[in-house]
């Protein structure tokens, strides 16, 4: 299917190909070369001969106007269809008496020269001819490509059929708009009516594809709302129901291209979560803005406000290829992300150049000046004026979005300032990311990524993670508002080679400070550990025996507060349940209960040594001042670590436990934690609660 979409258009493209050439070929030529003057008069010359005014033509006794009009590339700069209708009849007499040799014309000089047809051949074509049929040939070839990738699309075939229609008004035109002088009155307006049948039909599908790309809006009312329209207009301009062609034709196409155009911004405000179809808005406006301004600005508006065009036509519809290649590459979504960081710049001076057209014509117009006058004041305006905004604008849009290195660069930096280990760092890089490009979905990958690239046509930034271990993928930057662009990716690097540096400091200096901990640890461990030992095995009262054995727990646990490796919950449970079932004497009932949830929980060494020594200390308490006789642990882990020590000690003469300055060093060391102790009766018993949040222990 593919194969057979391509053959059949270039075999349709062929033929009319050979029609259209073959037309153009069928056309008299004459040795002599018409133009008309700026006093809007006809002028002829040979080549590399001086030029004379025509005065009129005649053939025998016949004489006939040189009306300007025979030279001019595009008829329906005349006012009405009246002059429109006078002209091809005109057109009709004259080449009639051309074509049986009697035909002469009374110049300036009083001269009266001889005009005598000749067959045209390939070489007589201008180059004028070819670059018409070239550019409706090449856009029609877009659109046939864009068809055989996407065939089933509404969209797409709205689309299809503006290279269609494209290839309708750029042939018509090249025929008649490169004649040598002469062409037949009924030939001519067949030609001229294919023009505007083509430019109405690029029109209505114009409107389709915009209201119905990226998304449709409607499923089919608007596109049957544009055909009709377009239907309707070909009868207006057949039958000549109106005043003239700017009116017939003009005025409807330009209307219905204002009406597709207001479809591209409803596309847009439906798009503006959308980055991806945000993305294919903008390059659509883009390219139809392009495409379409310069030949609207510069000969249909001049038209219908009565004016002489700025530019040949067959020359405007070049900048039609402008919108084909931007909207081949919008459908087909190709490299989307490059277009959100050269958005401001490509339509700053895009709009640059129209500013300058513009102020040109305006100058022109209503003052005394010269052409020349006119484009040097009209650059000086647009130089001082315009450009100076622009680069003021592209500098708030700019930091706006912090994409500048001076935006996010003290940010990032002041979250390396308080990092201690490598989970925090990761912790911080994950941040600093959220902070830089606001990411609406942070996800985790298992493998391991070294570089830094685009996924997803922008949607995606993938990333390697600090320690390594695993690679992160940020998604709709912005909130969802644009895409990642190759800015971000250095952005990103940048960032990364910082926080990179950072990690091999502090591997650096956890290895220095891991040799010092074990040189000390060891020296403990060998002189005093062995010197504790010794008393406990030599002692043979119960009191320093009792002594000794606490001095060598609280040695053992000074030896593992030192440790640098994290400590399972788990274990930390199981000591903790180990050493209070040791402290508890007999008489005592001690009840211990665990309620955990699935998180995997670490704890560093000095928050392992601080909660055991603050358990201790609930116990001690519950022993030695409350005199209690049943001590209930409840440990729970959900969002907090959360640890309840309750005893039967409260009676109505002793005083509350927990009191003094136990307690006051107890609230010490949960705060230096980042969590709260408290205290409390509850009825008979005396309750003391330990709460640490759970993202402060890891």
């Amino acid at each position: 299917m593919l194969r057979l979409r391509l053959y059949s258009g270039l075999l349709f493209l062929l033929l009319a190909l050979v029609l259209v050439i073959t037309s153009a070929l069928m056309l008299p030529e004459t040795a002599w070369q018409f133009s008309v003057t700026e006093q809007q008069l006809l002028q002829v010359k040979k080549p590399d001969q001086t030029p004379f005014t025509v005065v009129s033509f005649h053939a025998g006794e016949e004489s006939f106007p040189a009306s300007f009009h025979l030279a001019l590339e595009e008829p329906d700069t005349l006012e009405t269809y009246q002059e429109f209708n006078s002209l091809m009849a005109l057109n009709s007499q004259l080449l009639s008496h051309l074509k049986q040799q009697n035909l002469t014309m009374l110049l300036s000089n009083t001269s009266v020269e001889k005009l005598e047809a000749k067959s045209r051949r390939l070489k007589d074509l201008p180059a004028m001819f070819w670059l018409q049929i070239t550019c409706g040939s090449l856009g029609f070839l877009i659109c046939v490509l864009i068809k055989s990738v996407r065939p089933n699309y509404q969209g797409v075939n709205a689309f299809v059929l503006t290279g269609f229609s494209y290839l309708l008004f750029t042939f018509a035109a090249a025929v008649y708009s490169t004649r040598n002088f002469l062409i037949d009155g009924q030939l001519f307006h067949a030609l001229s009516l294919l023009n505007h049948a083509g430019a109405m039909l690029f029109s209505a599908s114009l409107t389709a594809f915009l209201w119905s790309y990226p998304r449709a809006i409607t499923k089919y009312a608007i596109s049957l709302f544009a055909y009709l329209v377009f239907a309707a207009n070909l009868l207006v301009d057949g039958f000549q129901l109106t005043q003239g062609p700017a009116t017939g034709s003009y005025l409807w196409v330009f209307s219905l291209f204002l009406f597709g155009l207001l479809g591209s911004f409803v596309q847009w405000w439906l798009a503006r979560n959308k980055p991806l179809d945000r993305g294919a808005v903008r390059w659509m406006l883009l390219s139809i803005y392009a495409g379409t301004v310069f030949f609207a600005g510069g000969i249909m508006l001049p038209i219908l406000l009565q004016m002489p065009p700025l530019a040949s036509q067959g020359l405007m519809f070049t900048t039609f290829l402008l919108m084909y290649g931007g909207l081949a590459l919008g459908v087909l979504r190709y490299r989307l992300f490059d277009l959100e960081r050269w958005w401001f710049s490509i339509w700053a001076w895009f709009l640059g150049g129209v500013a300058i057209l513009l102020m040109d014509l305006l100058l022109a117009s209503f003052l005394t000046l010269s052409n020349a006058s006119a484009l040097a004041l009209a650059t000086a305006v647009v130089g001082w004026l315009y450009f100076p905004l622009r680069q003021w604008a592209w500098h708030r849009i700019s930091f706006r979005k912090g994409l500048a290195i001076e935006a996010w660069l003290p940010k990032a930096v002041a979250r390396l300032v308080n990092v201690k280990t490598l989970l925090q760092l990761e912790n911080a890089w994950q941040q600093s990311l959220q902070a830089l490009f606001q990411p609406l979905i942070v996800n985790y990958d298992a493998v391991t990524r070294q570089d830094i690239r685009i996924l997803n046509n922008g949607l995606q930034l993938a990333l390697p993670s600090i320690t390594q271990e695993s690679s992160l993928t940020i998604q709709n930057a912005g909130q969802g508002q644009r895409l990642f662009t190759k800015n971000d990716i250095k952005n990103a690097q940048t960032l990364f080679a910082m926080y990179q540096l950072t990690a091999k400091a502090l591997v650096a200096k956890t290895e220095g400070a891991n040799n010092e901990r074990d040189r000390i640890r060891q020296d403990i461990h060998d002189d005093l550990g062995a010197k504790l030992l010794s008393i406990l095995h030599s002692a043979k009262e119960p009191r320093p025996a009792q002594l000794a054995k606490e001095a060598l727990n609280d040695l053992r646990n000074l030896l593992q507060s030192i440790e640098i490796e994290p400590i399972d919950l788990g274990y930390a449970l199981a000591h903790w349940q180990r050493e209070a079932r040791e402290r508890v004497p007999e008489g005592v009932q001690l009840s211990w209960e665990e309620t955990l949830s699935d998180q995997l929980v670490e704890l560093q060494p000095e928050f392992f040594s601080h909660l055991t020594r603050a358990l201790r200390e609930c116990l001690t308490n519950a022993l030695r001042h409350a005199k209690a006789s049943q001590i209930s642990v409840v440990i729970a882990l959900d969002e907090k670590l959360t640890i309840l020590v309750t005893n039967n000690g409260v009676n109505s003469t002793a005083n509350p436990p927990l009191a003094g300055r136990g307690s006051d060093i107890l609230k010490s060391r949960c705060q230096s934690l980042g969590g709260s102790f408290h205290s409390q009766q509850l009825g008979t018993s005396w309750q003391a609660k330990i709460s640490i949040p759970i993202s402060c222990l890891n």
